[in-house]
C-alpha cells in the first residue's frame, strides 16, 4: 500500500469526482482510477459508489477516517524529524471551514505574514461545530469562520472575543444554456413549476443565513431542493453542471461568474451579504496570536 493512495482516495472524497481529484493529483483520470481500484484491493472492500457525483461506500466512509488520521500522522512525525527546529518554532494553529480555507484565507494569510514576518502556521478545516470545539479544546489558536446566527448561538461572547475580517456575498447563481443565457430564472410563489434549488444541508453555517434572508424577501419565490450537500464545492459543481439555481459565496464562484460559465440571476434583493469573522479565546497569552490580533484589530470591519 502506497502513502499517495491515501492521498488519492481522501481528494476523490473531497471532490466527488475522478476527473477533477486526477487533476489536483496532477495524474491521468485512468491513472488515478487504477490507483483507487489497487486502493480497494489492498482494504478488501469497494469504498466508492462511481456515480455523478462520486459517493462512498460505509466502508468508504470509515476508512476516510483512518486515511485522513493516517496521513495527517505520518506528515507530522516527518516534520518534526526532518527538522528538530521546528519542534521549539511558534507556529500559529488556524481551524477554518474547507471553503474558507480555499478561498479567503491564502491572501489573508498571505497578508499577515507581510505584516507580521514569515512563522510557520497549521490549518485545520472542518464543519462549523468541529472547528469551534477544537478553538474551544485548545486544538487551535484562532478560528475564521463564516459569521451566522449559528455561529454566533455555539459561540459564548463571555469566553470567546471576534473580528469582523470582511464581507462576503451569497450570490444566486446559475449555468448559462446553450445560448449563453441563465439556463433558470426564479419563479414567483404562485409558478406552477417552482425552481430547481440546490440547498445546504443542516451542517452548513450558511443554511440558516439564507433560510432567514428568503424568508425575508417581500416577493416570495419558489424552488424546488433537487439537491443537497453538506459541501460548498460539491453544489458549486452541479451548479456548473446545469442541475439548479445555488445560492454560493462571491470569492467560490468569481471566476465562473466572470468566465461566464455561472450567471448571477435576480436583483439585488436576492443577495445576502454576512461577514468573514476572527475568533480566539479571552486571555490568550500567546505572543504571536497577540499580535496578530491587535495587528488585525486596527483594521477590523466595524458591525453596523
Amino acid at each position: 500500500m502506497h502513502l499517495i493512495w491515501l492521498e488519492d482516495f481522501i481528494e476523490l472524497a473531497r471532490t466527488r469526482s475522478f476527473s477533477r481529484a486526477a487533476e489536483n493529483r496532477f495524474v491521468t483520470h485512468p491513472a488515478f482510477g487504477r490507483r483507487i481500484k489497487a486502493l480497494e484491493q489492498w482494504v478488501g472492500a469497494e469504498l466508492v459508489v462511481r456515480t455523478h457525483p462520486v459517493s462512498l461506500t460505509p466502508a468508504g466512509q470509515l476508512f476516510l477516517d483512518a486515511a485522513t488520521h493516517s496521513t495527517d500522522v505520518l506528515y507530522a512525525a516527518r516534520a518534526q524529524l526532518q527538522d528538530g527546529s521546528s519542534a521549539v518554532e511558534q507556529t500559529l494553529r488556524v481551524a477554518t471551514g474547507r471553503t474558507l480555507a480555499r478561498t479567503f484565507f491564502p491572501d489573508w494569510y498571505e497578508n499577515i505574514n507581510q505584516r507580521f514576518g514569515p512563522f510557520p502556521v497549521s490549518v485545520s478545516t472542518g464543519g462549523a461545530q468541529e472547528v469551534i470545539l477544537r478553538l474551544g479544546a485548545g486544538d487551535a489558536d484562532l478560528l475564521v469562520i463564516y459569521s451566522s446566527p449559528t455561529t454566533r448561538l455555539l459561540i459564548d461572547p463571555m469566553r470567546y472575543e471576534s473580528l469582523t475580517l470582511a464581507r462576503e456575498i451569497l450570490l444566486p447563481v446559475v449555468a448559462a444554456d446553450a445560448r449563453g443565457r441563465p439556463k433558470f430564472k426564479l419563479a414567483p410563489a404562485n409558478a406552477a413549476t417552482p425552481t430547481p434549488w440546490l440547498g445546504f444541508s443542516q451542517s452548513l453555517t450558511l443554511r440558516g443565513v439564507l433560510a432567514k434572508h428568503l424568508a425575508g424577501l417581500p416577493k416570495k419565490i419558489s424552488l424546488r431542493m433537487v439537491y443537497e450537500a453538506d459541501s460548498y464545492e460539491s453544489i458549486h459543481e452541479m451548479a456548473r453542471r446545469g442541475v439548479g439555481v445555488a445560492w454560493l459565496p462571491q470569492r467560490l464562484v468569481q471566476e465562473d461568474v466572470t468566465e461566464r460559465r455561472l450567471l448571477v440571476i435576480g436583483g439585488q434583493e436576492m443577495r445576502v451579504n454576512f461577514d468573514i469573522s476572527l475568533y480566539r479565546v479571552r486571555g490568550n497569552d500567546n505572543a504571536l496570536v497577540n499580535a496578530i490580533w491587535d495587528g488585525v484589530a486596527s483594521d477590523a470591519i466595524e458591525r453596523p
